[in-house]
């Protein structure tokens, strides 16, 4: 089973359950209906979001680390 992308970023685990006669992928909590290439998209940009956040503070700290470096030399 497929978990909820949209569930998942609030840090709920649910099981999407699949309906073969339409081929989407249902989520009972929120109400997600898509299919498998949509729910990936989700994720895709879900995960995008979070590595530009962490990318973010990564350039903080590498331009923090040597402005230290550059106020003791």
């Amino acid at each position: 089973m497929t978990e909820c992308p949209e569930c998942a970023a609030k840090e709920v685990v649910i099981e999407m359950k699949f309906d073969a006669n339409t081929k989407h992928f249902i989520c009972k909590k929120c109400g997600l209906f898509a299919t498998r290439e949509q729910v990936s998209d989700i994720r895709y940009r879900l995960n995008k979001r979070e590595k530009t956040r962490e990318d973010k503070h990564d350039e903080y700290r590498d331009w923090w680390t040597t402005s230290k470096k550059e106020k003791q030399g």
